[in-house]
């Protein structure tokens, strides 16, 4: 459920980001260039709980025996029990954006960490990490195909497939490339 939101957010800021009705502050405006998910997700049946170690053991449906450890923002691990159906879902995306304006976005990198907790009938919920890293671009070469990005820690020159997204890119713009980690668990009490 939650991972279904949050993917709808992503999707929705994809859509109105790219019809340019996302302004920021300073007259800029957010024009999204990528984006891309994954996801891997693990069920299976409880064997195997250590509070005091955080560590939760589960047999998947295939046989296989799967340790996991708990991060110390899951609250309710003591309502785990031997039995009950886990299911984890690690879902990772990136979103690239060309940040155009009077002041671009700058150099840097911020980082997020929130915790959803689900309903409280059930242990439930979601750990959602990101790290934003802002860059601005020094340089456009057409004919190469190429663009120059000063990013916090380095100057870097990347190849670009489709040359004509060159076409609204300008040296001073900024970009920014946020990457999301969403791991999000629901216990079924058996």
């Amino acid at each position: 459920m939650l991972r279904k939101v949050f993917t709808r957010l992503c999707v929705g800021v994809l859509t109105v980001g790219s019809l340019g009705v996302l302004p920021m502050a300073s007259a800029q405006t957010s024009v999204p260039v990528a984006g891309a998910a994954t996801s891997t997700t693990l069920s299976g049946t409880v064997t195997v709980v250590n509070v005091e170690k955080r560590m939760l053991t589960i047999k998947t449906d295939e046989g296989r025996f799967v340790v996991l450890r708990v991060p110390p923002e899951v609250k309710r691990l003591d309502q785990i029990k031997i039995g009950n159906a886990l299911t984890v879902t690690k879902t990772q995306l990136l979103l690239l954006d060309l940040v155009k304006g009077d002041a671009p976005a700058g150099v840097g990198v911020d980082k997020e960490s929130s915790m959803i907790q689900g309903p409280a009938n059930k242990p439930s919920g979601a750990i959602i990490d990101s790290v934003t890293i802002k860059g601005v671009v020094e340089s456009v070469d057409q004919k190469a195909s190429t663009v120059t990005v000063r990013g916090p820690a380095e100057v870097r020159t990347f190849k670009v497939e489709d040359p004509a997204l060159l076409d609204a890119v300008a040296p001073g713009d900024g970009v920014t490339a946020t990457y999301a980690t969403v791991i999000d668990g629901e216990v079924t009490f058996q």
